[in-house]
């Protein structure tokens, strides 16, 4: 009988996760046996909680806010994404010994490569400039889109984000050649008529928050060849997708970004190498409920 796969995410607030149904979807589509949990742990309960997951024979965990960059001081080693993003979302215990990753931003390529979205020379406009929008467009960056503009309520976090992009350019740290610039979310009808891949990162539209777009014109400014994407998942077709799929454009929501985070953060979990579009394909079918 094999050995159970236990594993934790840990945040707070963590009642809210869904990585325990996701990576409980995954897992058990491997036909491995887990146990999968949230843990509440507070700023500056790092310590304490990596001693008993080492002690209680936990094999990895996922993080969310406040821990991404703070459990960096207790890795032993951390992989190309984490320490070019300066953020980890999984870790692996071997030996006692703990191994940080970031899946965050190849999550989001595998959903764009899925779905048959190329950015490779493109124009990307990112609404917003919270936590993750950082971390994908270094990666946009990483990858050759041509130019990523992002629009923010508050400029000047925008503008935050561009120049820690252009910082790490010419450090020779990230790859350089995509032009960078910034603006206020208002101005969106101004890039749309040159943008290629529109990304909604802000939580307007998401379950909860009370909060919407009151204006989505500026979508009627795309190409009809223009992906339009929403990294929220619930609900599963925002009023930002529902207006783009109304005028033809290919929509992408953030359950792919979620499950492929999720896949490539198991596959470290279980040390080999997984079928990824198998079960990308599989998971995003529609047959289950996240």
């Amino acid at each position: 009988m094999s050995e159970k796969l236990i594993l934790n995410v840990i945040g707070d607030p963590i009642e809210h996760s869904k990585s325990p149904v996701v990576h409980g979807l995954v897992l058990g589509a491997l036909g491995v046996d887990n146990d999968y949990s949230r843990v509440l742990v507070k700023k500056g309960g790092l310590s304490e909680y990596v001693e008993n997951a080492v002690k209680s024979g936990v094999r990895g965990f996922n993080l969310t806010m406040p821990h991404k960059v703070d459990i960096i001081p207790f890795l032993k080693e951390i992989d190309k994404d984490a320490e070019l993003f300066g953020a980890v979302n999984t870790v692996s215990i071997k030996d006692g010994e703990l191994y940080g990753y970031n899946t965050d931003a190849r999550g989001f390529v595998l959903s764009l490569e899925q779905n048959g979205v190329d950015i490779s020379g493109k124009s990307i406009v990112i609404l917003g400039a919270g936590g993750v929008v950082s971390t994908l467009a270094l990666k946009l960056s990483d990858m050759g889109a041509g130019k990523i503009t992002l629009l923010n309520r508050t400029p000047e976090k925008a503008e935050a984000v561009c120049e820690k992009i252009r910082g790490l350019q010419k450090s020779g740290t990230a790859k350089g050649g995509t032009k960078l610039s910034w603006g206020e979310t208002g101005e969106a009808a101004k890039y749309a008529s040159e943008c290629d891949v529109l990304i909604n990162a802000t939580p307007l539209g998401m379950s909860g928050v009370g909060a919407d777009y009151e204006n989505l014109s500026f979508i009627d400014r795309l190409d009809p060849r223009a992906a339009v994407i929403d990294l929220i998942y619930s609900p599963p077709k925002t009023k930002f997708l529902a207006y783009a799929e109304k005028r033809g454009h290919k929509i992408i929501n953030g359950l792919g970004m979620l499950i492929g985070q999720a896949i490539l953060a198991d596959e470290i979990y279980l040390d080999k190498k997984l079928d990824i579009s198998g079960l990308y394909t599989k998971l995003t079918s529609g047959d289950y409920t996240i």
